[in-house]
């Protein structure tokens, strides 16, 4: 049975090698996405034990709170620290370290490495002149050792252009500056870190001009020959302890090893989104190639049903015709695997590429190959291809021999009472799953969990609905196409189960397609709404690059000196710990606010808002059981747990979950800036005003001058870039359902050439087939575009339903762009059809219709 299964393999080269495809592309996404997240960790991991190979120990203050976006907030700690550390026995060199924001600003008068609102962070450093310690290799100069000397990073020298004893424009909390350029460092062996840009000052600018005089970030420590880490962190402590001018000072002392693990685990974690986003996506693929390969392999047992029936007419047992089916599946699955496995090596380093072309370099040169890409991709690819397989190859045991001697079967799917019923069963407990999550209290998690049970009773359904709706769809070909184009709907209506499974995978990809385009078209809609509803100013000064704010707060008071500009007013954004949650807390001037913004107060006055006060959006408040008086206890990075009153409750989404003042802000952050500046002007919006507006900003490059209008169009220019990379993203999945219904269409030819010789010999032409084959395609691609557009639609409607609390509140349909992907639909299905209907026109009419 082996030998006559693999020879019936080898004589269908093709047909075996057609049916891997649909699975390779799935397992080349899941083996890419391990390769790079392996790729990447080791690069990491190797990067920061080099430059911690020497650092024993680390002083720093504590975790003040741990935020789900990231690293712990911390405080600094005094600079009277260093000394007790460098006293300390088996303590060998000690220095301070100092980080914070500093932004280059290249020839031309633009910053480098940011972009509008994204881009790697902008790092400014203390220069640690200890070689053991320093993170920073010297390359080229030498070390800054006046207070207007610097030295940046390779990368960032060569994007910019600049070379040693070159003057170099440099932003900070204290504002513009320029400096001269003494030297180019590696981070590490690094040219950059991922991306980001460096620039290192002497410790006393550093300490002015990025953090606080007089503190320290941290303390790195290297200890004497032929002392542990262990034992050189216990004897800090201990010295900590007895320190009498250190009473009250909160700090932790941890060993090098532990900061190295710490930094390797930060950046994984930091890119974690992107693997699972990438592993998302990969699992779609899989499941599009599955409804493929099952479709594949329906038609290839209805194909080998004579050479199945003649089998158990000669004695194989339904064992041995199960276990040729799913041999065949396992070889495909395996060669698919491997296929899938080495282009997903290839498909890391075009994964690399492109996040390096969205500002993220990652500093390898070697592709990192883990175990866990081969066991996943072979697993995921021969589990796929079997669970695929399973169905045919247990209809294709129960033939009966004589039966199966027929010329054609004929499919009842659609008339099946147990489909019609498991599949409403299903769809209605998908349904009720939908209801939950959008009228109770379960949340968008139960909304996602209802919409994928919905689909699988819509799948499951798939050949009860696929019939009429290929008639409906069809009707319209079959009056303007005539005798081809009947031939063609009656071709998609006679066989619902092949029909439906092809149009499921390409439901799949424009499900998804039109999920996005609608629930961003919603976003933009909401936004927009929004921003309508409550900006009052007519300009907007927005951050540039990474984190909650980039623009020095000496831009606002330079603004408010430019003539027409009757209010300026900055906006900070920061990270607190507000009753038991970390949340964003924005910060704006209260005697100003309400003539910028209309946040919708339904209760108090934000011109109450003091340094202990809170404004808190409605439903926050709800949720968290907050009214007017009520108090919350709010702790700031590296401060102590404070009471704050809620002084007013606003209805406006989108601004922020809670508000305080500038004045808060100021108390409570060592390093602020703003986030956006917003101005309100005599005569509103005019050239003289704009001019006026952006001269005082060409001292402040990166942040970004726009009108309300403007801004609006940014907000919208956001969400089209995260759109963009999903469609790139889901370009292959939609590559995979039309390649299936090319290959269904492919295999049917072979399944129907006695059919389709038979029209050719009474008269048919050859021009007359390939149009109905490439009609039935167009209905087939239709139909999985019109069940994919209705799951999309309201699978959108659901998310905006679910999410109308965080400010999506407004479901837009973006019908214009429904009509596109419809119309896309149809293209692609003749381009899908164009291999099957070449093949039928040019079967030999005598060889088809002969009886075998």
């Amino acid at each position: 049975m082996w030998k006559v299964t693999l020879k019936g393999i080898l004589s269908k080269k093709v047909r075996f090698l057609l049916t891997g495809v649909a699975v390779m592309l799935g397992v080349a996404f899941i083996s890419g996405t391990f390769v790079l997240t392996a790729t990447i960790s080791q690069t990491f991991d190797n990067l920061f034990s080099d430059i911690y190979a020497n650092t024993d120990a680390v002083v720093r203050a504590p975790e003040t709170f741990k935020s789900e976006f990231g690293d712990g907030a911390r405080g600094r700690i005094s600079a009277d620290v260093l000394p007790v550390v460098r006293d300390t026995e088996g303590v060998s060199e000690a220095a301070g370290a100092v980080q914070g924001f500093a932004q280059i600003v290249d020839k031309n008068g633009e910053v480098v490495g940011t972009t509008d609102g994204g881009g790697a962070p902008t790092f400014g450093f203390a220069y640690n002149s200890q070689k053991d310690l320093s993170t920073l290799t010297l390359v080229d100069g030498k070390a800054p050792r006046a207070p207007d000397q610097i030295v940046i990073d390779k990368q960032s020298a060569t994007d910019a252009g600049y070379k040693v004893g070159d003057t170099v424009p440099v932003i900070t909390k204290a504002g513009p500056g320029e400096y001269q350029l003494t030297g180019i460092v590696k981070f590490g062996t690094s040219n950059s870190l991922l991306g980001a840009t460096i620039v290192a000052f002497t410790p006393a600018t550093a300490s002015e001009v990025l953090g606080e005089p007089g503190k320290f970030d941290q303390i790195d420590v290297s200890a004497d020959s032929g002392v542990s880490q262990n034992e050189v962190v216990r004897n800090i402590r201990e010295s900590l302890k007895e320190a009498p001018s250190l009473s009250g000072e909160k700090l932790e002392v941890i060993s090098g090893e532990e900061l190295t693990k710490e930094s390797q685990d930060d950046i994984k974690q930091g890119l974690s989104f992107f693997n699972t986003f990438l592993l998302v996506f990969g699992v779609v693929a899989l499941l599009v190639g599955s409804f493929i390969i099952f479709n594949t392999f329906s038609i290839i047992v209805a194909q080998r049903g004579r050479e199945l029936a003649l089998l158990r007419a000669i004695g194989a047992s339904q064992r041995q015709v199960i276990s040729s089916v799913l041999f065949e599946a396992i070889l495909v699955g395996i060669v698919a695997s491997f296929v899938g496995f080495v282009a997903g090596i290839g498909l890391a380093g075009l994964l690399k590429a492109v996040l390096a072309g969205f500002g993220v370099d990652i500093p390898a040169n070697d592709i990192v190959i883990p175990a866990n890409a081969v066991i996943w991709s072979f697993a995921t690819g021969l589990i796929v291809t079997i669970i695929a397989a399973v169905s045919p190859a247990l209809r294709a045991s129960r033939i009966p021999p004589i039966a199966a001697m027929r010329d054609t079967a004929i499919d009842r799917s659609a008339t099946s009472r147990v489909r019609i019923l498991s599949g409403l069963i299903i769809t209605l407990l998908g349904a009720l799953f939908l209801g939950l999550g959008l009228f109770g209290d379960a949340g968008l998690p139960v909304v996602g969990l209802g919409a994928v049970i919905v689909f699988l009773g819509v799948a499951v359904l798939g050949p009860v609905i696929a019939s009429p709706l290929s008639s409906f769809i069809g009707l319209p070909v079959a009056k303007i196409k005539g005798i081809t184009g009947s031939i063609a709907r009656e071709n998609a209506m006679r066989n619902p189960k092949r029909t439906s499974a092809t149009a499921a995978a390409l439901m799949i990809g424009v499900g998804l397609v039109g999920l996005i385009t609608i629930f961003a078209a919603s976003a933009r809609t909401s936004v927009n709404a929004a921003l309508d509803s409550s900006m009052k100013a007519d300009y907007i000064v927005t951050s540039s690059g990474f984190g909650p704010g980039t623009i020095p707060l000496t831009a606002a008071e330079q603004l408010r000196e430019v003539p027409n500009v009757e209010l300026a007013s900055g906006v900070q954004n920061t990270q607190a710990q507000i009753g038991n949650s970390v949340d964003q807390l924005r910060a704006a001037d209260p005697a100003e606010i309400d003539q910028l913004f209309d946040l919708h107060v339904s209760q108090g006055s934000l011109e109450d808002l003091g340094a202990t006060s809170l404004a808190v959006q409605e439903n926050t408040a709800k949720d968290k059981n907050l009214k007017v008086g009520s108090e919350v206890k709010v702790l700031f990075a590296g401060g102590e747990p404070q009471t704050f009153t809620v002084d007013a409750i606003f209805t406006s989404t989108g601004f922020a979950n809670y508000v305080t003042s500038t004045e808060a802000y100021l108390a409570n952050t060592p390093d602020p800036f703003d986030s956006e500046v917003y101005i309100k002007t005599t005569g509103g919006v005019t050239p003289a005003n704009t001019a006026a507006i952006k001269q005082v900003m060409r001292d402040f490059p990166g942040p970004k001058v726009r009108t309300a209008d403007e801004f609006k169009a940014a907000q919208a220019g956001q969400i089209n870039q995260i759109l963009n990379l999903i469609y790139v993203l889901l370009f292959f999945a939609i590559m995979i359902a039309l390649f299936g219904i090319a290959n269904t269409l492919g295999l049917s030819i072979i399944e129907r050439r006695h059919e389709l010789g038979l029209l050719r010999a009474v008269g048919m032409s050859r021009r007359q087939l390939r149009s109905s084959v490439r009609w039935e395609a167009v209905i087939i691609a239709l139909l999985g575009t019109f069940l994919g557009l209705v799951i999309g639609v309201a699978f959108a409607w659901a998310m905006v339903r679910a999410l109308r609390d965080e400010g999506i509140d407004k479901f837009s349909l973006a019908p214009g762009q429904l009509v596109v992907i419809v119309v896309l639909a149809a293209l692609f299905g003749v381009l899908a059809a164009a291999w099957p209907a070449r093949r039928a026109a040019r079967l030999d009419v005598l060889q088809s219709i002969k009886t075998e």
